[in-house]
């Protein structure tokens, strides 16, 4: 499998076979001795497709104190209006999906391709952002997703300790001090024992959600099968490992997470003399009869709309899973139903400090970060109470207070546009946050080759993710990756074919403008001119991991004459009311408005950061900035295996 962004389930899991062989008493497989490496220790550097300029230390805020001054601000310094054309040259392949009659096409609804005015705004809003020094929102007033980045809990789960690879040491110790914990059992002695208790989670008619108790806090040992007994019993085949799924047989609802690959009977099983060594060997139950109906917990939306998020979830979805009872259903298993309840479902749910913190499928669920990303933004740039106007702000309009003074329009081919044949592509895989060896600052010198991950005290987020530009587009499924997609439904399926815009296609657009003052232009105008950058190139488009969306663009500054509506014809009929202006005039007004508030170390720091990862002649190699790819031992990377930290922007281009 080639250019997937694994998560920690992933590691060490081999992509076997989905035969399920049974042997009557096989001899318990032998473990390799632990292979003590760090991270630290693989001399290989971590390889990916995109780097990340680092946050300032502060936001640079506009000349626009507070929303009240806007109209003020107008009036005394709007005083520049007019349009920015840009000519565009595409200088690797481009592609944009989106046509109603076949996606796979570049967006062209009128026969021609083009470039949509709303992916030129995002793309260079994203670099407006970073040119201005703005805030690093996780919200807005108007949008359930993040301005900057969506301020999300991350999931995770490590039932690994040591073991072969040392950086689940760390993480181990953190899952089971939320997971576990050391009970006085019958003995005197303490036991450790799991902090998920069982329940139900119960959506009613008023689509609110609750989770009801089970009359035992924890799963008995009695309320449990062998998993080769279970399918002898129902005749029904559990896969290995990625069979999870909850299965009602009669009253009794079977938690199925997978099995192993020798299977025992009871008989041989109680033979063996370590039964550890023989790994999963048994499905536990519940029953619609330890349902608590007196007791209600209620489930936090936050902590609801956390699971849902889940991005990495690849088991049980509580909320849509074919274990869920309806009422109907309910109404033959229950006497005296609640007349609120709608379905119900067996769960598995942590409570800390008297709430509802996490819920699962098994024992052992997957469970948040209790750090969300925005909390390890620095609390000055994440501003989640719109305090700070930014520059961003002030131009590309503030939600309810004022519109854009921007405007995009859509780029048209202003040349012969080529196509490259219609082809199957690789995988477009989403970002994976969970990798916090690559997401986070790493400094294992400092840490002792401890990495960081959420919830490390000093954890910090490395800022704007960009896409290095890759002159060698490798972007043609393999075989391999096409059998992913093998009886899959079209919406199911991870590739897709496409048929991507050739190299050196030609478009041309234009920025509108109005009424922006002279630093607002210059910062607008720094887009493009990056502090003088000598060759810089920007990225759009889909397909950007494997070397797609690369664009040169050059601007033309026109601004609107100040005689513009006194006489709007002259000799040649219609008057041209913009005229060609140098842009130094404005570039250097924003640069003395930094200067003046004291932030010109902090800009210069984050432009050239910004000018390395954007400059097309000096792009580093394709070797130092490829996916790493499962074309290795078990499908897996040894770089990810190891979390490697991914080296900064410098370092890559070393």
């Amino acid at each position: 499998m080639a250019r997937q962004t694994f998560s920690l389930e992933d590691l060490g899991k081999k992509f076997g076979s989905k035969s399920n062989k049974k042997f009557d008493n096989p001899a318990p497989q032998k473990t390799k001795p632990a292979d003590k490496k760090t991270s630290a220790d693989n001399s290989q550097s971590a390889t990916a497709p995109y780097n990340f300029v680092g946050l300032p230390d502060k936001p640079l805020s506009s000349e626009i104190d507070n929303a009240t001054e806007f109209a003020e601000h107008i009036k005394n310094h709007g005083k520049f209006s007019g349009e920015i054309i840009l000519d565009i040259e595409t200088l690797t392949p481009l592609f944009f999906g989106g046509n109603s009659k076949d996606s796979t096409i570049t967006f062209s609804p009128t026969g021609d391709p083009i470039i949509a005015g709303s992916s030129l705004r995002g793309m260079l809003k994203n670099i407006f952002k970073i040119v201005t020094c703005g805030t690093f929102r996780g919200r807005t007033e108007s949008q359930k997703k993040g301005e900057d980045f969506n301020d999300e809990h991350i999931y995770y789960r490590c039932l690994m300790g040591v073991g072969k690879y040392f950086w689940t040491k760390d993480l181990n110790k953190e899952y089971n001090s939320r997971m576990t914990s050391n009970v006085k059992g019958k003995d005197g002695k303490f036991h450790p024992a799991k902090n998920a208790r069982c329940g139900f989670l119960i959506q009613t008619t008023d689509n609110e959600y609750y989770i009801a108790p089970s009359i035992y806090a924890h799963d008995r040992k009695t309320d449990r099968i062998l998993i080769k007994e279970y399918e002898e019993k129902f005749n029904d085949r559990v896969q290995i490992r990625n069979d999870s799924r909850v299965t009602w047989h009669g009253r009794e609802a079977y938690i199925i997470t997978g099995s192993q690959k020798y299977l025992y009977d009871e008989e041989s099983y109680e033979r063996l003399k370590d039964k550890k060594s023989a790994g999963k060997q048994f499905i536990r139950f519940t029953k619609i009869d330890y349902v608590d109906w007196s007791k209600r917990i209620e489930l936090p939306d936050d902590v609801r709309k956390s699971y849902e998020h889940d991005r990495n979830r690849g088991g049980v979805d509580l909320f849509k899973d074919r274990g869920i009872l309806k009422r109907e259903e309910l109404l033959t298993l229950v006497k005296n139903l609640p007349e609120d309840v709608k379905t119900l479902i067996p769960c598995h749910y942590l409570e800390e400090g008297g709430q509802v913190t996490a819920f699962g499928h098994g024992q052992c669920f997957r469970i948040p970060y209790q750090k969300s990303i925005g909390d390890i933004v620095p609390s000055a740039l994440n501003d989640k109470e719109f305090k700070i106007i930014d520059l961003a702000d002030a131009i590309f309009g503030r939600d309810k207070n004022w519109a854009s003074r921007v405007l995009f329009d859509d780029a048209v081919p202003i040349s012969e546009v080529r196509t490259l044949e219609k082809s199957t592509a690789h995988p477009l895989m989403q970002p994976n946050p969970t990798s916090y060896q690559l997401y986070l600052k790493q400094n294992l010198q400092q840490t002792n080759g401890i990495l960081n991950h959420w919830d490390k005290l000093n954890a910090q987020i490395r800022g704007y993710k960009l896409y290095w530009h890759n002159a060698f587009a490798d972007w043609k499924a393999n075989e391999s990756e096409k059998l992913l997609d093998a009886g899959k439904s079209a919406d199911k399926r991870l590739t897709k074919e496409i048929t991507p815009l050739a190299k050196g296609s030609k478009f041309q657009s234009k920025i509108r403008f109005k009424n922006l003052s002279e630093v607002e232009l210059g910062a607008l105008m720094m887009i493009f001119d990056l502090n003088g950058a000598k060759s810089p190139a920007y990225k759009i488009g889909m397909g950007k991991p494997f070397g797609f969306g690369s664009i040169r663009i050059t601007p033309t500054l026109y601004i609107e004459n100040a005689d513009a509506y006194e006489n709007i014809f002259d000799v040649n009929g219609w008057k041209n009311p913009y005229g060609a202006v140098d842009a130094k005039k404005y570039l250097d007004a924003f640069k003395n408005y930094v200067q003046m508030k004291e932030m010109t170390s902090i800009w210069e720091g984050v432009m050239k950061e910004l000018n390395a990862i954007l400059d097309w002649d000096k792009k580093p190699s394709s070797q130092k900035i490829k996916s790493m790819s499962g074309d290795t031992k078990n499908g897996i990377d040894e770089r990810f295996r190891q979390r490697t930290p991914l080296q900064t922007i410098f370092e890559v281009m070393k």
